[in-house]
């Protein structure tokens, strides 16, 4: 019985004392302690965490990790492109990629409000050819793996920011070259690549859009997709029977 109330009277540990970072294994004071910021739950270093990846704790999938999905999704997306939903979210995403008017180089937009950047990048993509088809298949796919992993963050900020991130990838920059004249008569050339910061508000803004067109597909296309993945390239490694998450891993290790 002593050992019992030791136990229970033993300091509580550094991860949940009063002013310090709710999330495990981290320790340092939110930011409101700190006096860096208004956050009363987290640390500046999380908080920006979750500003980049949508989560205050899980990062942002692998391209290697979403590609057995996509390729199930695209295949999906394909064998039902006369569905009416399909067709709906299709018109729907494409009116998204044509709405957003003119395309500005990358390097312009710092520093304009997160609606006009997130219109810039959908201006990107539509003049990178993306095709409403495959931001659909983007879609599915990481929900797909959403549920699948065991592990994942499954609110919906995380979902739509991870959306937005896997489709910003496909035109995420602005690419310039010129030929600069040298002394000597020759040309020189001179290349640019601006690539805006992938986090914040216009990621939400993106993922939301995108999710609103898709969502009624979803509700159906997912457990296939998922079962298709599981069937050419097997389950997802948090299904094995002795997979742990992640936050119970690193506590073994310490």
């Amino acid at each position: 019985m002593s050992n019992r109330r030791a136990m229970f009277n033993k300091a509580p540990p550094a991860d949940f004392l009063p002013g310090r970072c709710l999330i495990p294994n981290c320790g340092r004071l939110t930011m409101a302690s700190s006096g860096s910021g208004l956050a009363q739950s987290h640390c500046r270093y999380h908080v920006q965490f979750a500003a980049r990846h949508g989560s205050h704790w899980h990062a942002t999938y692998r391209a290697a990790d979403l590609q057995p999905y996509l390729k199930a999704a695209a295949q999906w997306v394909k064998a039902n492109r006369s569905d009416a939903d399909v067709v709906m979210a299709a018109l729907w995403l494409k009116g998204a990629l044509e709405d957003a008017g003119k395309m500005e180089l990358a390097h312009r937009v710092k520093g304009q409000p997160a609606a006009r950047r997130a219109r810039f990048a959908f201006a990107r993509l539509r003049e990178a050819g993306i095709k409403p088809d495959r931001i659909l298949s983007i879609y599915l796919a990481v929900c797909a793996l959403i549920e699948d992993d065991r592990g994942s963050h499954r609110v919906e900020e995380f979902r739509i920011v991870q959306v937005a991130k896997a489709v910003h990838r496909l035109a995420s920059g602005s690419h310039q070259r010129w030929d600069v004249p040298l002394i000597n008569g020759t040309t020189a050339p001179l290349i640019r690549h601006t690539y805006p910061k992938s986090a914040g508000i216009v990621l939400r803004i993106m993922g939301r859009q995108i999710e609103e067109c898709c969502r009624t597909v979803s509700e159906r296309a997912v457990d296939e997709i998922r079962d298709s993945k599981r069937a050419a390239y097997g389950p997802h490694p948090s299904q094995h029977p002795d997979w742990l998450p992640e936050w119970q891993r690193k506590f073994i290790r310490r």
